[in-house]
């Protein structure tokens, strides 16, 4: 009889020798921690680690939303920056060094902060003749690549509507019952650049020939009567639908990605009630400090000329002016990569609203002799009107709606001025003025675009927080076009009482 002891090690012994079948020539020793070694060798994350410093010390000098990000968000930034050099550190090659500085970005949850590789220098065609280019496309006006919204075409419910606004805003009737109906527009993207066919049909209007030189003056004219057009257009959309029998709209800007200013006379021309602006802020800067000194001139130049409200031109050329002594403050704000705090604010919250208005509101076609008129409110810049009888606005928007897509939503939602559905948009907020504040990072050539303004919502939050729906639609990443248009729906006649809609699971 085998003593117990020599069983035991008989089980052990037969657990090494089985253990050493299954992986042979293993050896037992403690695992490394050392990287494994790269398949580049003569590869260094030195001038990626350099363009990381870089790149925070910009972002500490004028990152708007800097603030948001510690003060809101509660971000560990030196732990992030830590964690990004380590990772910088063990790159292999570039691709991994690239992936690092977008982690980092990413991190922010911000729209407008976003980083461009340079693209390798395309060869020179022969020299052949060039095709004679019409002006508008010499203006950059081209069709964009329409991301379609939120489908009802396979709802019996839904009738499209045709017509010549139709090929700007698609649409069409969605009936609930006999007395809910909605009359329905898909805005793709606000920007007049994407429509050259009405910059086309603005060119001919102004008498201008394609073969004409084209200052920024012209350019400016162009833009701002083509946006006219367009806005135009979307009242004559409304109506159309309207005599269609439509009770209320429902605008889609579901996958919109923002677009221009022409943002701004859109909601004003839906809306029931007039639409106030909520606060806006600019960064310390010099970049402001040009813009505001401008501001200035122009209001002053109506105060000498003697035009206009005094008292509302020297109440701005006053809010101007402290703008302008506080865009001089220095800010250091260097340690909050190392500390994690924030001794001083980049920003000035208190001067405009809405972007860079000095009024929260002022009536359609005010102040028109005024060289300071957009400076008091920039929508006056377009033509549009206000009427309290238009149908009650329903908003559709989802987490691909960014920019000034959410600037639309914002402005009706903080108004009491429609209902939103659908999911928290993206989250960008204001983005960049006069072309923002150019960041090339020395080594990798890597622009880096930062947001040097920021836009608050009625309740005083960054809207970079995105703009939450008054009805979340439960849409998932995996439904078909078909099952987010139902989910849609039911949410619809949730809010409508109809009960129509299926149930989707």
């Amino acid at each position: 009889m085998l003593k117990k002891s020599s069983v035991l090690r008989r089980i052990q012994l037969s657990v090494l020798v089985a253990f050493s079948l299954v992986i042979p020539n293993c050896p037992l020793q403690a695992q490394s921690n050392q990287p494994p070694a790269c398949p580049h060798p003569g590869f260094s994350p030195q001038p990626w680690l350099e363009d990381l410093a870089q790149l925070t010390a910009e972002m500490a000098a004028h990152y708007a939303n800097l603030d948001y990000a510690v003060r809101e968000r509660r971000m560990d930034l030196p732990q992030l920056r830590r964690d990004t050099e380590t990772k910088l550190s063990q790159s292999c090659d570039e691709q991994e060094a690239r992936k690092a500085l977008e982690s980092f970005l990413k991190a922010f949850g911000d729209g407008h902060l976003e980083i461009d590789w340079p693209r390798p220098a395309v060869p020179a065609e022969a020299s052949r003749p060039t095709e004679a280019q019409s002006l508008c496309t010499r203006l950059d006006y081209k069709k964009f690549g329409f991301k379609p919204g939120i489908d009802f075409s396979s709802f019996p419910q839904f009738t499209s509507i045709g017509g010549v606004e139709a090929d700007w805003f698609t649409g069409g009737i969605l009936r609930l019952t006999d007395t809910a109906t909605l009359g329905v527009i898909r805005i793709a993207i606000f920007s007049e650049h994407a429509y050259p066919d009405a910059c086309e049909q603005t060119v001919q209007e102004l008498r201008l020939n394609d073969s004409d030189k084209c200052d920024e003056q012209c350019k400016n004219t162009i833009e701002r009567e083509t946006a006219n057009r367009l806005t135009a257009a979307m009242v004559r959309r409304v109506s159309q639908l309207q005599a269609a029998g439509a009770t209320a709209i429902l605008v889609d800007i579901t996958r919109n990605g923002g677009g221009s200013n022409w943002v701004e006379p859109l909601p004003r021309v839906l809306s029931r009630v007039p639409l106030n602006e909520a606060r806006s802020g600019f960064i310390k800067h010099e970049h402001w400090n040009k813009q505001l000194k401008t501001q200035l001139a122009d209001v002053e130049a109506d105060l000498k000329k003697g035009s206009g409200p005094k008292d509302v031109l020297e109440e701005a050329a006053a809010h101007l002016r402290s703008g302008i002594a506080r865009s001089e403050e220095h800010c250091d704000r260097s340690q909050v990569w190392t500390d994690g705090t924030l001794r001083c604010s980049l920003l000035v919250n208190d001067v405009f609203f809405g972007g860079s208005n000095l009024l929260p509101y002022a009536a359609p076609g005010s102040f028109a002799s005024l060289e300071s008129k957009t400076e008091l409110f920039h929508p006056l810049d377009y033509t549009y009107t206000e009427s309290p009888n238009r149908p009650p606005v329903y908003v559709a928007v989802d987490g691909n709606t960014w920019s000034a897509a959410e600037y639309f939503a914002a402005v009706l939602k903080d108004n009491g001025a429609a209902t939103i559905l659908g999911e928290v948009t993206g989250g960008a907020g204001c983005g960049y003025t006069e072309g923002g504040i150019p960041t090339t990072l020395k080594n990798s050539k890597a622009a880096v675009k930062m947001p040097d303004c920021t836009r608050y919502r009625k309740n005083g939050m960054n809207e970079v927080a995105g703009v939450t729906p008054d009805v979340l639609v439960p849409w998932s990443a995996h439904d078909s076009a078909y099952l987010k248009a139902q989910k849609l729906l039911n949410s619809l006649s949730a809010v409508f009482g109809t009960g129509t809609g299926q149930t989707a699971h």
